[in-house]
């Protein structure tokens, strides 16, 4: 008979066993981690090359209360094929630690991709199982190579740049947000969406330590409408559509009169209210209202409060109304008005994509209403009419 202790030196024999099965797995310093891949294509030889943003693990572990003394190197590898999974494909056997795509965080396409090879790849990457649908999706025009090379301040490695850098603020204050795959797609194949990817750009004047520093920063919105690439939008427009589209965004805002400064607010604004007209046209005809909340951070030159507050309201009507019609000019709905008219207008719907025009039109906005309150002054001083 087997006494108690019989039984407990068996139990452990049989959970060593089970255990021994992950002797296979590959230690984390012995992985070569890919946290961003670059796409390009080359027209004249139908070939695709892809970059490889490479980290081991002493790039990314870091000690409490410590940082690295000396530079920690960024890895940059590329190859060329004929399919972008033959250039990858190329990059493996030159490899050792072998290349994991379990943490890659960011995907950057060319502007050549963009305009020649863009459904292709969406496809491609869809199909990979390795990449998830929450990896962050760039564009750039710049050379690939000094982008992936680019760090954060004080050597700090490319994890603390902007392509990587996985905070997400509650408000974005005169930013551009980032876009993930999976949000991309879906308005991208939403048939009246306006779909968003951020370009990416590097910065060589803002800092410097002895030599130019290199930065990362997001300059404007690639813009699809209906699955077709339409163009390029500033940063100065995007930050705007990012404020007026996102509760969470907030706009420092320089208010002038003529020539001169009057004030700098910072503003918040909820998603603005589309009344559209009971026209019937077969085209949307809307106007838009804005209520926007107000801080007065800076008092340049002094008016009355309701000739600022009224000023204020004038300015923000112009740049709502400038911005739409930049987009109009290359057949974007900046403001996605277009999804919830034809949603309730299903003929007009089916004989616009008859028909491949455009929705929109020089008539189809209305009018503008913005409605400021000024919420704080910091202290100035300002007497309200009764």
């Amino acid at each position: 008979m087997y006494n108690k202790k019989s039984k407990y030196i068996i139990l452990m024999f049989i959970s060593v066993l089970f255990l021994s099965g992950c002797t296979g797995s590959k230690n984390i310093q012995d992985l070569t981690y890919i946290v961003s891949i670059g796409l390009d294509y080359d027209k004249s030889k139908d070939e695709y090359t892809a970059y490889l943003q490479g980290l081991n693990f002493a790039n990314v572990a870091k000690q409490e209360g410590t940082r690295p003394i000396e530079p920690i190197p960024t890895f940059v590898g590329s190859a060329s094929g004929k399919t972008l999974n033959m250039a990858v494909s190329n990059l493996y056997k030159l490899t050792r630690p072998p290349l994991f795509f379990g943490h890659t965080k960011a995907l950057v396409l060319s502007r050549d991709l963009l305009e020649n090879k863009f459904k292709e790849v969406l496809e491609d990457v869809g199909r990979n199982r390795s990449l998830r649908p929450s990896l962050e999706l760039f564009t750039t025009d710049m050379n690939m190579e000094e982008v992936f090379s680019a760090k954060g301040l004080f050597d700090y490695p490319p994890v603390y740049t902007v392509l990587l850098t996985e905070e997400k603020v509650e408000s974005l204050q005169d930013e551009i947000e980032t876009m993930s795959l999976m949000h991309f797609l879906r308005e991208y194949y939403e048939p009246m969406g306006t779909a968003f990817i951020p370009n990416i750009r590097i910065d060589q004047d803002s800092w410097k330590s002895g030599d130019k520093l290199p930065l990362l920063y997001l300059d404007g919105y690639n813009v699809f409408q209906d699955a077709q690439l339409m163009g390029h939008i500033s940063s100065e427009d995007s930050i705007l559509v990012d404020w007026l589209m996102k509760d969470h965004s907030t706009l420092n805002y320089s208010l002038f009169k003529e020539e001169d400064l009057l004030s700098t607010f910072k503003l918040s604004s909820k998603k603005p209210k589309v009344k559209y007209s009971k026209e019937d046209s077969g085209f949307p005809k809307f106007s838009l209202e804005v209520n926007v909340e107000a801080e007065l951070l800076e008092k340049i030159n002094d008016v009355p409060y309701e000739e600022l507050q009224s000023t204020l309201e004038d300015s923000i009507e112009k740049r709502v109304e400038t911005v739409y019609n930049r987009g109009l000019e290359n057949q974007m709905d900046l403001y996605d008005v277009g999804v919830k008219w034809f949603r309730s207008h299903p003929k007009e719907f089916k004989k616009l994509k008859e028909d491949k025009s455009f929705y929109l039109t020089d008539n189809s906005l209305d009018k503008v209403k913005v409605n400021v309150n000024i919420k704080h002054f910091n202290a100035y001083r300002y007497e309200k009419r009764q």
